[in-house]
């Protein structure tokens, strides 16, 4: 809006201010009112400290976020939990752009300002704004109150179902078998294990409830941003190779690389959409691998890091959805490059025991803590500042096949992540 179309609406009418083809404001809201349709319980807000519409004046809490990205430059998104109006929500904040003197037209001296935006809106406020400052946020409100009361709800109706039952056995055994006391000391450790299973059930139902969350809402907004940041990249990759006057070529990079992360979480979601619809079939983990080779193998070669292959000389076949794989494989191929410096060097390998094929990937890089190795399959847990939501689904993908995936890593010396996969699927005794 603010480079193509605001430009060609003030060319043609010089003397007219259309609300709805001229206001950033007016079209990100309008936006989120059609994605949100679908998510009656979700709140979208263009936040701003000096707002012009003032259904956009920012609270207390979204003003501290505003005033943060104002102070530190560098911060440009905030993610967190808050108790709002009694429920509870998980925050996504985003910094909005900062004023341009374009946008002074509208926003400052009320005196100079177009008539249609004082008689829509008065002159109290929205005014008297400066270039280059930060005044807005775009924050959304993900509801996470409903569906994880009704987990609690369900878990705790479960636990005491469970207490209620083993609490009358007991009861039972011990008023009418005292001589069975002994036997169920023994049981004891059993019965504690059973306990704690019982209780990380919780756990796990929050974790499944927000991945869903933030799947549904990231697989809509993906969408939406597509083709907005597809024109965006376009034109700076163009322009990048152009010399420019008056463009400093640091700063169409600097944008060129953010709209690459855009386009790659845009990628990555349309790709699993995708690889759902397929259904599991024979396949070759040999060839899959390589072919994931084939993809990273200039980004390694870019870095100046080592790469040898050693898979098995004869094919690996297994049941398998060729594109859930491909997701997982790629992944963790990719955090290894991310992880090893210049230098450094990458191992793959593959091989077959038994009923079993394997798949590993060693990395020579900076390696995680065992605090870190932990955490680290746990949803929005992240060492690199973003989602957290690459291993999870790694870990669901390979679930998904009967396969499973073990990590081992040492600080400072590097990752080992291995791959394991039935040739068969057999039923378990």
């Amino acid at each position: 809006m603010e480079e193509e179309l605001r430009p060609v609406l003030k060319k043609e009418l010089p003397h007219k201010f259309i609300l709805e083809g001229m206001s950033r404001s007016y079209a990100a809201g309008s936006t989120a009112r059609r994605i949100l349709q679908g998510f009656p319980d979700y709140i979208f807000k263009n936040a701003s400290v000096n707002p012009t519409n003032l259904k956009n004046n920012a609270d207390e809490f979204e003003r501290g976020i505003i005033n943060a990205f104002r102070t530190k430059k560098d911060i440009k998104e905030w993610k967190g939990f808050i108790s709002k109006e009694g429920y509870d929500y998980y925050v996504i904040a985003r910094a909005g752009s900062p004023v341009k003197e374009s946008c002074l037209y509208c926003h400052g001296d009320p005196a100079a300002a177009p008539k249609e935006v004082i008689e829509r809106y008065g002159t109290t406020s929205g005014y008297y704004m400066k270039a280059g400052e930060v005044v807005d946020a775009f924050i959304v409100y993900i509801p996470i109150h409903i569906p994880l009361a009704n987990a609690r709800k369900a878990v705790a109706i479960f636990i005491g179902i469970y207490t209620i039952f083993f609490g009358i056995i007991f009861w039972l055994i011990n008023k009418r078998f005292g001589w069975f006391y002994e036997k169920i000391e023994l049981d004891k450790k059993t019965i504690e294990d059973i306990s704690k299973e019982v209780l990380n059930l919780n756990h796990e139902m929050e974790d499944i409830v927000a991945e869903r969350t933030m799947g549904m809402i990231g697989l809509r907004v993906a969408d939406r941003i597509r083709n907005p940041v597809t024109v965006i990249g376009g034109l700076c990759r163009q322009l990048s190779k152009k010399e420019m006057e008056g463009i400093p070529k640091d700063k169409l990079e600097d944008i060129l690389s953010e709209c690459q992360k855009m386009e790659k979480i845009v990628a990555d979601f349309d790709e699993l959409v995708r690889s759902k619809r397929f259904l599991f079939k024979r396949e070759d983990f040999n060839e899959i691998a390589y072919s994931i080779i084939r993809l990273v193998e200039q980004e390694i070669k870019d870095k100046d890091i080592g790469l040898s292959v050693n898979l098995y000389d004869k094919p690996l076949m297994f049941n398998a959805n060729r594109q859930l794989i491909k997701i997982a494989v790629r992944h963790i191929l990719g955090n290894a490059i991310d992880a090893t410096p210049s230098g450094g060097k990458i191992t793959i390998s593959s091989s077959v025991k038994e009923d079993n094929i394997f798949l590993t990937i060693t990395d020579t890089g900076k390696g995680m803590t065992s605090e870190e190795l932990h955490r680290i399959f746990e949803p929005f847990y992240s060492t690199k500042g973003r989602t957290g939501m690459g291993l999870p689904l790694v870990r669901q993908i390979i679930s998904e096949h009967m396969g499973e995936i073990i990590i081992d890593s040492k600080p400072n010396i590097g990752t080992t992540v291995q791959f394991t996969f039935p040739t068969r699927w057999m039923e378990k005794e």
